[in-house]
This record gives structure tokens, C-alpha cells and sequence, in this order.
């Protein structure tokens, strides 16, 4: 009788030993989940939403590339985006815009000639902080693939 009582209390202590650590961290969830703002949907994503530093992978002709592209307001149009990124010490310039998740920027490397296309989509569960996508040169149609992710995303 003494080993199923001996059971029986140890269960016992175990099963309150549990609760209140379980309790806690469903707590912590909850509040984690109150406090942080949730992803906007992809379809609500503005321009604001992309603005600052982005880390942008390259790849294409056998080749992969990653710099650093930074976004900010247009200054000719406010509801637009303008920045640029380097390759090969060379400064491009892009603008563009966002609406429903597609990604399209044009840009130039001389400040007045669009020398790429780029179409891209907000990768789903991301938060909007990956886009993935083509670049395409005018010059000469040759694509590469492309993908922006926020750093330490």
C-alpha cells in the first residue's frame, strides 16, 4: 500500500510542479503576442514600410552578388520610393513603388536613363521583410534573380 501511495504523492507533486511553469509560459506567449505589432498583410504594405538599409543578393550569369540597397521617400514623389546600391564601385539609383505586394523599381545608372527593370513580390509570412524578384537589364534583356531581406531578418 506504502508504494502506490508513494506514487500516487509523487504524481501529485509533479503535476503541480508543471501547472504553474505551463501557466507562466502560455502568460509570456499572450503578452508577447499583445505587445509586438502584428505583420501588416502583404496587400497593406506601403512604400514607408520599406523605407532604410536592405540587404540585397544578386545572382545570375553564373554569378552572386550581395550588397546593400537603402530605400527612402522620392523626393520628386513623395508617394514613391528612391534609393540606390553599389556594384563594382558603381552607384545605381532606383525608384519605385509598392502596391498589393508587387515590388517595381526602375533603375539607372546615370541618373536619367533606366538601365534595369525590377519586378518582384513580398514573400507571404515574412512581414514584409523579404521580396524576391528579377532584375532585368535593358540593354541587353539578361535577368537576374534577386532577394531583399532586412537585416537580421
Amino acid at each position: 500500500m506504502r508504494y502506490n501511495l508513494a506514487t500516487t504523492l509523487f504524481l501529485i507533486a509533479l503535476g503541480a510542479y508543471s501547472m504553474p511553469a505551463s501557466a507562466q509560459n502560455r502568460f509570456k506567449i499572450e503578452v508577447q503576442a499583445n505587445t509586438n505589432s502584428p505583420c501588416p498583410a502583404i496587400a497593406d504594405l506601403q512604400n514607408t514600410d520599406l523605407f532604410g538599409a536592405w540587404s540585397l543578393l544578386l545572382e545570375g550569369g553564373g554569378q552572386s552578388v550581395v550588397t546593400r540597397m537603402q530605400l527612402q521617400r522620392n523626393p520628386e514623389f513623395a508617394e514613391s520610393l528612391a534609393g540606390s546600391f553599389s556594384l563594382e564601385n558603381k552607384t545605381f539609383e532606383v525608384f519605385g513603388d509598392i502596391e498589393a505586394g508587387a515590388f517595381d523599381l526602375e533603375e539607372s545608372a546615370n541618373g536619367k536613363d533606366i538601365s534595369a527593370i525590377w519586378k518582384g513580390r513580398v514573400v507571404e509570412g515574412s512581414c514584409g521583410q523579404t521580396i524576391l524578384g528579377t532584375r532585368r537589364n535593358v540593354a541587353d534583356n539578361k535577368e537576374q534573380s534577386f532577394v531583399m531581406r532586412r537585416p537580421g531578418w
